[in-house]
């Protein structure tokens, strides 16, 4: 099975099994709105800016403080680490 990468759909790269896919949920929580934040981004590109929105409520329930300018910095990358960037 393939699924295709999140932040470019036109690479497609292999399904990764349950205890990585859990291992990766836990990197970007570690890294609190940091690490979400390129999938924010590629929503918000995809969708409407609306999804910044919707991303600061998400992130001010889990305990997070961001601001609109952090979530559209162009610079920002997350955390280089992940197998999809």
């Amino acid at each position: 099975m393939k699924r295709e990468s999140i932040l470019n759909p036109a690479h497609e790269k292999p399904l990764p099994d349950a205890e990585q896919l859990w291992k990766r949920v836990e990197q970007m929580k570690a890294n609190g709105a940091r690490g979400f934040t390129p999938l924010v981004q590629a929503v918000a590109a995809q969708y409407s800016d609306e999804a910044y929105a919707i991303a600061k409520r998400v992130f001010a329930g889990l305990g997070y403080e961001v601001t609109d300018m952090q979530l559209r910095d162009p610079k920002e990358k997350g955390v280089q680490s992940y197998p999809w960037m």
